[in-house]
């Protein structure tokens, strides 16, 4: 997943994109305390510095072993683990959490250029996207 982020403010733990669940199926990227959470398949990989106010570009990619997440063409965080397949059988939510919804899930502020892709982005194609400017308001 790729996206361009900037919250202006946002609940407790804002959730940027979702299609599953903490500990279950499918997959969502958070901010969390002062970081990052990529989770899948019951795996949490987390690191980063989310700031308040200003686009980052944030990637975050599977291959299957290993999570990792991007920061502005650098990755801050990294975490292999036994990565569950199953299918999340719900929707895929934008700037919420689909498994509950609540105010503390929602992100406030602008996502874009959103794009999820079928295959793992590697460590150059994330510095190389996230030299695109973000679109104007």
């Amino acid at each position: 997943m790729v996206s361009k982020v900037d919250t202006s403010a946002s609940g407790e733990m804002p959730v940027i994109a979702s299609c599953g669940a903490w500990k279950q199926a499918g997959w969502f990227l958070q901010r969390i305390g002062r970081g990052w959470r990529w989770h899948v398949g019951g795996v949490d990989c987390d690191g980063g510095r989310p700031a308040l106010k200003q686009w980052m570009h944030v990637v975050a990619t599977c291959d299957g072993r290993a999570l990792r997440v991007f920061q502005d063409g650098v990755k801050v965080a990294e975490k292999t683990g036994d990565i569950s397949r199953a299918r999340w059988s719900g929707e895929l939510h934008i700037g919420q959490y689909g498994a509950i919804a609540g105010p503390e899930f929602q992100t406030i502020g602008r996502v874009a250029g959103l794009r999820i892709y079928h295959r793992p982005t590697g460590e150059a194609e994330a510095a190389a996207l996230a030299q695109a400017k973000p679109p104007q308001p």
